[in-house]
């Protein structure tokens, strides 16, 4: 359950990001994500970075993954609820980035104008979807101040595009293709992804950024490949956290994202009566798990060829899906008083409606949409509630030539309104 108890205040810098301290905020940190420490803690701060092309890619390609609830927008401007590490961790005195905010949950990179790619195990299902914002720029731009953040850079989720979460001869497949509720371009840019079915090789440099535990971006550049594994997934030596879930993990010659950070070792030990940052040789512990970027572009590319990462030049617009407005009260769910439309099914043909997912569609209120059967009294052959938030997205494969209807209502006795668009495919 979320709390909302706020206990402080931290103004950070001149005219940087307000940060609300809430020792009882939402903690969706995964314990799959932790990592650890390996020889020198080469975590660093955007700004302070040597390397100014992964600093590009800090401020340009990658997204914090943010509970909704802990995202505060006043007019234009945007805060973030969050504990300081120290409080999260129970952190001993002296340890690195203590006084730093905690508001991700994951990480995330931009692959294409509206698409991140994170770990699937950060946004399992369409609730977590509709639950989570993306947070552009979530770093420090100097020792005392955040980048200020505004409405621009924050973006929802608009849908799952792929995702898996598995374990499989070739090693870990873990990941997820989010659709933003709009085009991040050219405010933000795309970063580059290695499509290369070749494994990396033992010792090659490997960068990762992202939000280890919570913090704003740190990018770590210290890192190699220790094991290539077996296709899927690798093992490396970087500096990762819980809350570095989805970062992308960047091969350091050409700096494309060869993969995305999935789990590792424990990330904090015990040190009497507090904890501190979990230390490895460079040769200990288990590892990284990284799971190969070409994975979760073979996905990208099978749900949409003409994503960048895939090389392939967009096809003509095509034309504006069929649609229909409505406005409903007190349908029970879409089963009386409903706005209909009736379309004509070959067997096999697939109908997919609804007042999210499909172009044009909108709607307003919490919308139900069912597809029944006109030969049979009306019979409900498909239904959806809240596939985008509160909004439908409902899909049906005709068994048998006929006649079928789409009808728009809304969740029980509420109000709603909107726009059912449909495809015939």
């Amino acid at each position: 359950m979320r709390a909302t108890w706020l206990v402080a205040v931290v103004l950070v810098g001149c005219g940087g990001q307000t940060l609300v301290i809430d020792e009882q905020s939402d903690d969706r940190v995964t314990d799959k994500g932790k990592a650890v420490v390996y020889g020198t803690d080469n975590r660093t701060d955007v700004y302070a970075h040597a390397d100014a092309t992964m600093r590009a890619r800090a401020l340009q390609s990658t997204v914090a993954l943010v509970s909704a609830g802990d995202v505060v927008t006043t007019g234009s401007s945007v805060r973030l609820r969050g504990a300081t590490l120290a409080q999260a961790e129970g952190l001993c005195s002296g340890q690195r980035f203590a006084s730093d905010p905690t508001a991700a949950f994951c990480s995330g990179t931009l692959i294409d104008d509206d698409v991140v790619l994170t770990a699937g195990h950060c946004i399992t299902i369409a609730t977590d979807c509709a639950g989570t914002k993306f947070v552009f720029k979530y770093a420090r731009s100097s020792a005392t101040a955040l980048e200020a953040l505004t409405t621009q850079d924050v973006v929802s989720c608009a849908a799952i595009i792929a995702r898996a979460e598995t374990t499989t001869a070739q090693g870990e497949v873990d990941y997820a293709l989010i659709r933003l509720d709009r085009s991040a371009a050219p405010r933000f840019t795309p970063a580059p992804v290695r499509v290369s079915t070749s494994n990396l090789v033992t010792g090659q440099r490997v960068g990762v950024i992202g939000s280890g535990s919570g913090v704003p971006f740190k990018i770590d550049t210290g890192g190699s490949v220790r094991d290539p594994g077996n296709g899927a997934s690798f093992e490396a030596t970087t500096d990762t956290f819980g809350g570095n879930s989805g970062s992308g993990v960047y091969e350091l010659d050409g700096y494309s994202v060869a993969g995305i950070l999935v789990q590792g070792d424990t990330d904090y030990v015990a040190n009497g009566s507090c904890n501190v940052v979990n230390v490895c040789r460079e040769t200990g512990c288990s590892g990284e798990t990284v799971v190969a970027a070409h994975v979760a572009v073979a996905a990208l590319c099978r749900a949409r060829p003409t994503s960048k990462p895939c090389g392939v030049s967009a096809p003509p617009p095509a034309p504006p899906s069929p649609a229909f407005a409505f406005s409903g009260r007190s349908t029970n769910n879409a089963t009386r008083s409903t706005a209909n439309q009736t379309v004509t099914l070959r067997a096999g043909q697939t109908l997919t409606a609804g007042t999210c997912n499909v172009a044009g569609a909108t709607g307003t209120g919490d919308t139900w949409v069912r597809i029944a059967n006109s030969n049979t009294a009306l019979t409900t052959v498909a239904s959806n509630d809240d596939a985008c938030g509160q909004l439908s997205f409902v899909s049906f494969v005709a068994p048998a030539d006929g006649n079928y209807v789409i009808r728009a209502g809304c969740y029980a006795n509420t109000t709603c309104s909107g726009t059912v668009a449909y495809e015939i495919r």
